[in-house]
């Protein structure tokens, strides 16, 4: 009888003290109860996002890993060729995609918080070439324009009628392909071009930029489906983080020379 007692008064004991975790659980995350995990996506585009021996990197990367640990959420971001990424965020509730540009499209499909980024979409040629074309006319008169498949240099320049592009499934083919004169033209993010350049051997001064096509702010984008409340919660620790000139110092230690954006908003789909 004593046995069965003391076995009955440890049995209670370890009731009690797993729900007393259990409580202590739910002041500590800040993630509803029951709440679907958030699917998280980026692309292979350097130095945001990237891959390392099979482990995602980059400053995206490092700066949605930190929200995500301030929030309680699981931080298992799948790289992913972009146009593959994009249609999974289409198409279902609950996934993080970034970094993302705005446009009319995507303002009706998802949520947007940033921006977390700031970069010039820009033409760039060889050095020695010298060309300066006047016009994005005269630029496609002038040669083969390479662009990442579902880019929004792709867009821009589709949307002005450039018809001689050459289209790639990731951003360091159009590099290699301006390397091997198969294209005259590349068109990158600033963010991007000195990573790029040399994950094919080249310099950033074997290129110049020969026009600007736009200044572009990058969001995370949130699809539609996902509980407003989780994307507000988001929202709130970006504001957070940028308060605390922690978000600036990761931006310079992964762009000293830019920038980092001076405003965090919140933009719902259909706004």
């Amino acid at each position: 009888m004593r046995l069965i007692s003391l076995t009955g008064l440890s049995l209670a004991g370890l009731l009690l003290t797993g729900l007393s975790l259990f409580g202590m659980s739910l002041v500590l995350s800040s993630r509803p109860v029951g709440a679907a995990s958030l699917r998280m996506l980026t692309e292979e585009w350097a130095p945001m996002s990237y891959q390392e021996q099979g482990l995602p990197m980059g400053y995206g990367v490092s700066l949605v890993q930190r929200l995500a640990k301030e929030l309680g959420e699981e931080a298992n971001i799948e790289v992913l060729p972009w146009a593959r990424a994009f249609a999974i965020a289409e198409g279902q509730a609950n996934v993080l995609l970034f970094a993302t540009s705005l446009n009319e499209q995507r303002s009706r499909d998802f949520d947007f918080v940033g921006p977390i980024a700031t970069t010039s979409i820009s033409i760039y040629a060889k050095a020695d070439d010298r060309v300066t074309p006047a016009s994005v006319a005269e630029l496609d008169a002038l040669g083969s324009v390479g662009v990442y498949r579902g880019s929004l240099g792709e867009s821009i320049l589709t949307r002005q009628g450039v018809e001689h592009l050459t289209v790639a499934s990731f951003p360091q083919q159009s590099a290699r392909q301006l390397q091997h004169d198969r294209i005259r033209f590349w068109c990158q993010a600033d963010l991007a071009v000195e990573r790029l350049l040399a994950e094919v051997n080249m310099g950033l001064d074997e290129v110049h930029p020969v026009m600007e096509l736009a200044q572009i702010d990058l969001y995370l984008a949130f699809s539609k489906g996902t509980d407003p409340e989780r994307v507000s919660r988001w929202h709130g620790a970006l504001v957070k983080l940028q308060a605390s000139g922690e978000m600036a110092r990761l931006y310079h230690a992964w762009f000293p020379k830019l920038n980092p954006p001076s405003r965090v908003e919140l933009l719902k789909h259909g706004d």
